[in-house]
Order: structure tokens, then C-alpha cells, then sequence
């Protein structure tokens, strides 16, 4: 009988410092994935702007400053214009095969005065 009364009494669930704990860990866990998705997000979107450069039937590919001026107007629509420069861009051409690689960081504030950052390369080849 005494046995029972002892289980009756025990804690079941968390006490309030662990509780806090949890909550510490899942905002971080938030905070974190906040600030990097809409860097994934945009990775996308660059993939996507050179998916439709390659899809591009009308595209002369044979020229730099026509590709360039296409992924332009398609890294505006699609609102990540200010990631890419003309820098970022590396175009090559080699056995009727033309070679597209972006290569770009980007970064935002974390906590206080740490960053999060990513580096990012995308390639697609268009076979024409």
C-alpha cells in the first residue's frame, strides 16, 4: 500500500526550468530555419532562371551579352536580381555545348553580431 501511495505523489511531465529549456531550444531551432530558408528559397529561384535560359528555344547561345541579357530580365521577374551581378556569371562554350555557372554568397544577420551565410553554384549546360 505504501508503494502506491509514492506513485500517486511522483512529478509527471516536465518541471518549469525544463519547460524553458524546450521553448529555448525550438525558438533557436525557428530562428535558425527562418534565416536560412529564404536563402534556399532564392537558390531556387536562380536554378529555375537557369532552367528557362536553357529551355529558351529563341536564345542565340552563341552570345555572352544574349545570354546575359536574357538571365537578367528572368532574375528580375523572379525578384532575385539583386543577388547576381555580371561577375557572378561564368559562360563558356566548348564542342556546341554552352556552360552556364553561377557562383554567388549571400548572408544575413543571425544573433547580435553573427551572420548566417551560404555559398552557392548553379551550372546548366545547353546543348545546342
Amino acid at each position: 500500500m505504501n508503494r502506491v501511495k509514492l506513485n500517486k505523489h511522483r512529478q509527471k511531465g516536465l518541471s518549469g526550468p525544463t519547460w524553458l529549456v524546450v521553448i529555448a531550444i525550438f525558438s533557436f531551432l525557428m530562428l535558425t530555419f527562418f534565416k536560412v530558408f529564404p536563402m534556399y528559397y532564392k537558390s531556387f529561384q536562380v536554378q529555375a532562371v537557369l532552367k528557362s535560359v536553357q529551355e529558351d528555344a529563341g536564345l542565340d547561345v552563341k552570345s555572352k551579352r544574349a545570354i546575359w541579357e536574357s538571365m537578367k530580365k528572368k532574375l528580375f521577374v523572379n525578384e532575385v536580381h539583386t543577388l547576381i551581378a555580371r561577375e557572378n556569371v561564368k559562360m563558356s562554350r566548348k564542342d556546341g555545348k554552352t556552360t552556364i555557372t553561377v557562383t554567388y554568397e549571400t548572408r544575413d544577420d543571425y544573433i547580435g553580431n553573427l551572420f548566417i551565410g551560404g555559398k552557392f553554384v548553379e551550372t546548366v549546360v545547353i546543348d545546342r
